[in-house]
């Protein structure tokens, strides 16, 4: 839904854009003023728009690892009565699902570290 609606945003940023230069009366240097303040615009905006899915997604991480060890927990201490078989599948698929989630939230100090050198 939010990557629908920074679509759009784009979208009409730069259809405004492109309007305001086609029918600006103004001097080749104020344009390119105009359109470099466009420009640094849309950036804060996509920069913005990309630290809140960031932050997003590590929420949803750390929700999803609560639930995975949550379940990991009663299926180890409740899960006599399955097979053997099935409650070794079960695990072995959150073990996969917990390697996926250590990738995600070592790849997030890097987003942080490339905020903080520009």
């Amino acid at each position: 839904m939010k990557s629908n609606s920074l679509f759009a945003l784009l979208a009409g940023a730069a259809a405004g854009l492109t309007l305001g230069v086609l029918f600006a009366p103004d001097k080749g240097e104020e344009t390119r003023a105009k359109l470099k303040k466009a420009a640094e615009e849309g950036y804060d905006d996509l920069k913005e728009a990309t630290e809140e899915t960031a932050h997003d997604l590590h929420v949803r991480a750390r929700y999803a690892r609560r639930e995975m060890n949550t379940l990991k927990k009663t299926l180890s201490e409740q899960g006599a009565d399955l097979k053997e078989d099935v409650k070794a599948k079960i695990l072995d698929q959150l073990a996969k699902l917990e390697k996926v989630l250590s990738k995600e939230e070592e790849q997030e100090p890097a987003v942080e570290d490339q905020d903080q050198e520009a």
